[in-house]
C-alpha cells in the first residue's frame, strides 16, 4: 500500500510539472483561468509540491493567487492530515496534556 501511495504522488507530482513546462515552453493559448483552476485541481488531489518547485524553477506566474496562497495553504493541511493519520494508525499520542 505504501508502494501505491509513494507512486501515486510521484505521477502526481510529475503532471504539473510537465503541464508548466509545456505551457511555459510552447505558450500554448488557454485562458489563464482554466489553467489556474487545473493547477488548483491537481493540487487538491496531491500534486502541490510539483507545482510550487516547478512555478519557482521557471519563474512562472509565481505572482497568482493560486500559486501564491492557495496551494501552499492546501499543501499545509494536506501534511497535517497526513500526521495525524500516521499519528492514529502507529497508536502514537499527537498531543498529550497529563
Amino acid at each position: 500500500m505504501l508502494n501505491f501511495i509513494i507512486g501515486y504522488l510521484i505521477v502526481i507530482n510529475i503532471l504539473p510539472m510537465i503541464l508548466i513546462y509545456v505551457d511555459y515552453t510552447f505558450e500554448i493559448k488557454i485562458k489563464e483561468d482554466v489553467l489556474m483552476f487545473i493547477y488548483f485541481l491537481i493540487g487538491l488531489i496531491g500534486g502541490g509540491i510539483g507545482i510550487i518547485l516547478t512555478s519557482q524553477m521557471f519563474n512562472y506566474r509565481r505572482d497568482s493567487k493560486i500559486i501564491k496562497r492557495w496551494i501552499p495553504l492546501i499543501l499545509f493541511v494536506q501534511v497535517v492530515i497526513a500526521l495525524v493519520i500516521i499519528c492514529k494508525v502507529n497508536g502514537w499520542e499527537l498531543f498529550d496534556f497529563r
